[in-house]
């Protein structure tokens, strides 16, 4: 698991608490040959905007079921286009 702290490896029934923003940012990757399991749990009732700076991506979730949705950042237009 990398987070703005560094990165550490996760073992079974290892839990991790991130708060929204940059502060919180993180990125779980299995980098092994076996399959693996990760729960991921939010409090958070409401639209949010997530910022992925590994892939250049924006993502957009207004709370709605099925909305979810993903941008490049690259491909961002002006308010008035």
């Amino acid at each position: 698991m990398r987070t703005p702290d560094g990165e550490r490896q996760l073992r079974t029934g290892d839990t991790g608490c991130f708060r929204a923003g940059p502060d919180g940012a993180h990125l779980v990757v299995n980098d092994t040959d076996e399959p693996v399991r990760v729960l991921v749990l939010s409090t958070l009732r409401q639209p949010g905007i997530s910022i992925y700076p590994d892939s250049g991506k924006i993502g957009v979730r207004p709370g709605v079921p099925d909305e979810a949705l993903n941008f490049r950042r690259a491909d961002a237009v002006d308010y008035w286009e």
